[in-house]
């Protein structure tokens, strides 16, 4: 059975970022009587999250609450699991998410194991990401919910963790609003935090993704065709790793319609590009499923789905079709779907959508279901009519 939180006191671990949610999350779990303890990673030199401003903000936050303050240095370990994975995704034609492996590899391992070989006794570690969590006592199982702030939701960063890793975490500002925490830190006296605009980018890469890239693997900046679907040359680039499906700016070469990514072919660094049709696909194959809150199912279910985070939910269904792969049939075509996304899941039966998760499927086949599909070969989406 899980540690109940509500009435029992404990000595939780609070990543503090510098910023305004972890800040908060830190005042609440001390307000609610737990030992806290703040703990913040360092992670890469010219990291947005983690610069010499945000962790002196962490320490004044730590100060000011009175708790100690613990710095890790987890470059290493970020720069193998997270740095080098993101590059050479990149580098063969695919859109990689670093966050939820992030979340999963760093914050609630690298960072868990670090701060349990300084204190023994923690029981939780606790972020200040916007996330319901529960426990079913019917399955025993850990589950994620939506945040209450759905336009903060980020129970998307979290698909990838385990059971194991669920029942020590803990999730503060599950049921607030980012408006309510930023009232709140200018009430608790929080000073510039309480202002500090949301972090959109990308912590390592400095808002210069291109630049990054290139700095990091020059050797797969090389230039290739654009090319129509049906083959025509249209222009040249300068690397795929500028590209991604679906993407309409900066494709520069001449056309009467508006043109989008429609696949990378990483080995002939070819882009192919069409309309906006040749975006959408009715299904895909997915494998590599993180079955976070519900036993993975033997038989189809329906849940609303995700291929994007800032995306709108697709009701789709989900139906098993052995080796732990699912094919996932879309109610109506999705858009802009990439090889090796993650895609989100949730139970739309459920009164408070929970997360089935399907999310973290990588996707296996760039064509239709219905075609012989064939995994990050230049095959475009095509609607099937």
């Amino acid at each position: 059975m899980p540690k109940i939180i509500l009435g029992v006191f404990m000595k939780v671990a609070i990543g503090l970022s510098g910023g305004v949610d972890s800040s908060v999350a830190a005042c609440l779990l001390k307000e609610q009587g737990h030992e806290v303890i703040g703990v913040t990673m360092l992670i890469w030199p010219d990291s947005k999250c983690c610069s010499g401003e945000a962790v002196e903000d962490a320490k004044k936050v730590a100060s000011y609450l009175g708790i100690e303050h613990h710095i890790y240095d987890l470059v290493p370990e970020f720069t193998k699991e997270i740095v080098d994975n993101f590059v050479s995704e990149y580098a063969n034609g695919r859109t990689p998410n670093p966050c939820p492996t992030c979340n999963y590899k760093m914050k609630f391992h690298y960072l868990w194991n670090a701060v349990n070989k300084m204190h023994s006794n923690v029981d939780k570690i606790a972020t200040g990401h916007y996330v319901g969590m529960g426990y079913d006592e019917i399955t025993n199982r850990y589950q994620l919910f939506k945040g209450q702030d759905k336009s903060k939701d980020q129970s998307y960063m979290l698909y990838k963790l385990t059971q194991d890793q669920l029942s020590r975490i803990h999730l503060p500002l599950g049921k607030m609003h980012k408006k309510e925490v930023r009232v709140m830190a200018k009430e608790l006296g929080l000073g510039k935090v309480a202002s500090k605009a949301d972090s959109m980018d990308l912590c390592f890469t400095s808002g210069n993704l291109q630049g990054f890239l290139k700095k990091m693997a020059p050797e797969a900046v090389i230039a290739g065709d654009i090319i129509n679907t049906d083959g025509k040359k249209l222009g040249v680039h300068e690397g795929i790793m500028n590209y991604t499906i679906g993407q309409r700016k900066g494709i520069n070469v001449p056309s009467s319609e508006k043109l989008y990514v429609v696949s990378i072919d990483a080995k002939t660094h070819t882009i192919v590009v069409g309309n906006r049709d040749e975006t959408y696909s009715p299904g895909l194959l997915a494998e590599d499923v993180s079955w976070l809150s519900i036993p993975k199912p033997e038989t189809p279910i329906y849940a609303d789905v995700k291929t994007r985070y800032l995306a709108n939910p697709e009701p789709a269904e989900i139906i098993p079709i052995g080796d732990d792969r699912y094919k996932i049939v879309f109610k109506d075509n999705a858009s802009k779907l990439d090889c090796r996304r993650n895609l989100d899941s949730w139970d739309y039966q459920r009164a408070v959508p929970i997360r089935a998760n399907t999310s973290g499927c990588w996707f296996c086949a760039r064509r239709s279901y219905r075609r012989r599909s064939s995994p990050c070969s230049r095959s475009p989406y095509r609607k099937v009519r």
